[in-house]
């Protein structure tokens, strides 16, 4: 467990109010082992399960002050998975009743990215993991005060502080070749906020507002015994390498933002709902890079022997959405919802990057100089939509409900890339106009515990924007599920998508189908018997241009998929019981295999004191690729205190 952690772990139980006469406690630590045989890189980016100390649970709650307390007349204070657990968190609630309510929230994940075979040039080699990998940790604190003093108005203040950081390794190209950089990441946001909540009269609502910062730093260096490059050939004869690289980049972006939020009943029968959000974001970076070493440019057509970059960047995204909607009640079985919504967002900015050509010549080894090139471009973006939508719903009619809708999106975008970006023959900015239509209709029948649904959703588009864009897209779902009192409940459930632009030059077609179905039987109320199976399907093609050489080709992607699961529950006495067993089968463009077994008894010793045994397996491997297969198995035995 890292130093923060423990230490708001312990500010935290310092406010515990031990000096209650009893404080009912629900605690369960211990520690865990591991055994990892294969490829731990891909274990960690999958799993990420640590050997160590855990606190897999605490619970602190309590409204026994025994009259000493005058500050708060609640506590409950909540953890899970601190210490080596990939993923932890925290929460403490408290307040005093008719005062003050304070929430506490802290999360910690941890983040590991080293794929064998993602951005690896030198796979087969036999080189791993690929060269853009991470290992990095993200820490993430809310605190929130409400002041409960007044019956009409609420005011509010919180605090969020976000931090992601840690190093990793990446590419960067240069000089005719790729070099593998190491990375060291530091982002960090931090907003505040204040508003209110209110109930005047028929009218109820929320303010908020608040200011939001955002800072970025990102060091890179030519990584040891990277400086031969990614590429085994040469440029007229002469090797590329490099015997230097340094980049230094930052960004800062402040971004005040206000949100409105309001709802009253106009009459018995009308409820009127309206809501409002405005941010304006400001950012800027500036960054530098340094190389040396024997490179060359096609675009100048010469040799160098390094270069100076400097890099600044300015932008701004203004955004804002509206709306309103009424609800109406047509009876008592029939109501009606139409809205509308507004979002308008403008970002526009300008980047200048210098670059110095140092000691460069010709590829003819003549005229000698250094070479500067500048970078200056001015961009904007534009984007409206406009939503509208109605529906209708009648609440069961015996065993029967329907809910019917329909919805328009208008969508307006104008773009205006500076000339110096441009590098595909016919430009890349303009005005573009995309309109969907949609129509929604779902059903539920339900009787003696049977349940059958379904629901059907149709788009129409009539012109894309983005390649992918669609111009027609169906959703179908049907489910249906059966419980019998006490002892079984089944289910199914079946889901399709279909997506596609046939437009001669994008050729965009796309389909994802699954199938799940699971079945839970008690034949005893000590035993719990559960079993579960899915398949899906997803295909996909469009046409794209490759970026090298522009020529166009397809693009398929397509993936067959089957997952089973089965499991156990028993509980008798003082012994408890669960486990699982389950499979992940996937055929296609990437094809492997996840088995993964799981046990956990637990065995109460005294009438608060248990003892928990956890045991775990899993078993990646790959048909195509067995450099990344891996096999994990974890054992833990914890302490489990309930008073």
């Amino acid at each position: 467990m890292t130093r923060n952690r423990w230490f708001l772990l312990a500010l935290c139980l310092s406010a515990t109010p031990l000096f209650a006469q009893t404080t009912p406690i629900d605690l369960e630590i211990g520690y865990r082992w591991t055994d990892i045989s294969g490829n731990e890189d891909m274990y960690r980016t999958q799993i990420n399960e640590d050997e160590g100390l855990l606190l897999r649970a605490l619970t602190l709650a309590t409204i026994d002050f025994g009259g000493k307390a005058s500050y708060m007349d609640h506590f409950r204070l909540d953890i899970s998975d601190m210490g080596v657990g990939p993923a932890s968190a925290l929460r403490l609630e408290t307040g005093l009743s008719g005062t003050y309510r304070f929430n506490l929230r802290y999360r910690r994940t941890d983040a590991f990215s080293a794929l064998p075979a993602f951005a690896n040039p030198l796979l087969s080699g036999g080189v791993i993991p690929g060269q853009h990998t991470f290992d990095r940790t993200r820490d993430m604190l809310d605190a929130d005060v409400e002041f409960l003093r007044w019956s009409a108005v609420k005011p509010f203040v919180g605090y969020s502080w976000n931090r992601f950081e840690g190093p990793g390794t990446t590419t960067w190209q240069v000089g005719q070749d790729e070099f593998l950089l190491s990375q060291q990441l530091r982002e960090t946001d931090r907003e505040l906020r204040a508003g209110a909540a209110f109930e005047l009269g028929p009218v109820q609502g929320t303010f908020t507002q608040g200011w939001r910062t955002f800072r970025g730093r990102e060091s890179l260096s030519l990584a040891p015994g990277a400086g031969n490059g990614n590429g085994s050939g040469t440029v007229g004869g002469r090797p590329i390498t490099v015997g230097e690289i340094t980049r230094e980049e930052q960004t800062d972006v402040d971004t005040p933002f206000t949100t409105l939020y309001l709802s009253g009943q106009a009459t018995s029968r009308i409820k009127l709902i309206g809501d409002f959000a405005r941010f304006a974001a400001d950012s800027e970076s500036d960054g530098t890079a340094d190389a040396t070493g024997s490179l060359a440019s096609f675009a100048l057509s010469r040799f160098f022997s390094g270069l100076s970059e400097q890099t600044s960047g300015r932008a701004k995204n203004t955004t804002w959405r509206g709306g309103a909607r009424a609800e109406v009640a047509l009876g008592d079985k029939a109501s009606m919802t139409t809205g509308y919504r507004r979002e308008h967002r403008e970002l526009d900015g300008s980047a200048l990057i210098r670059t110095l050509y140092l000691q460069s010549v010709t590829f003819g080894g003549v005229d000698p100089r250094d070479i500067e090139v500048i970078l200056n471009a001015t961009n904007a973006f534009e984007r409206e939509e406009d939503v509208l939508d109605a529906s209708v719903s009648v609440r069961p009619l015996g065993p029967l409900s329907l809910k019917a809708g329909i919805s328009q999106s208008s969508t307006d975008v104008t773009i205006a890339p500076d000339l110096s970006e441009i590098v595909v023959s016919g430009g890349q900015g303009g005005t573009f106009d995309r309109r969907v239509r949609s129509f929604q209709l779902d059903g539920n029948y339900a009787r003696a515990g049977f349940i059958l649904g379904a629901s059907l959703r149709r788009d129409n588009a009539d012109d894309p924007i983005l390649r992918t864009d669609y111009l027609d897209r169906d959703r179908y779902r049907v489910h249906a599920g059966w419980k019998a009192p006490r002892y079984f409940r089944a289910g199914i459930t079946a889901d399709e998508t279909q997506q596609s632009n046939n437009r001669s030059d994008t050729r965009f077609d796309a389909k994802l189908r699954q199938f799940t179905a699971d079945v839970e039987v008690t034949p005893i109320a000590a035993l719990t018997l559960r079993a579960s199976g899915s398949r899906f399907r997803s295909d996909s093609n469009v046409l794209i241009r490759r970026p090298e050489n522009f020529i166009i080709e397809e693009s398929v992607h397509l993936e067959r998929g089957k997952a089973f699961e089965g499991g156990l529950s028993f509980a008798w006495s003082r012994l408890s019981f669960d486990g699982s067993l389950s499979r992940f089968e996937n055929e296609g463009s990437f094809p492997f295999e996840l088995d993964r077994a799981q046990a956990r008894l637990n065995v109460q010793v005294r009438e608060q004191i248990g003892v928990v045994g956890e045991w775990a397996k899993d078993e990646y491997t790959e048909s195509s690729f067995a450099i990344a297969d891996y096999e994990a198995t974890r054992f833990g035995v914890f302490l489990r205190l309930r008073r």
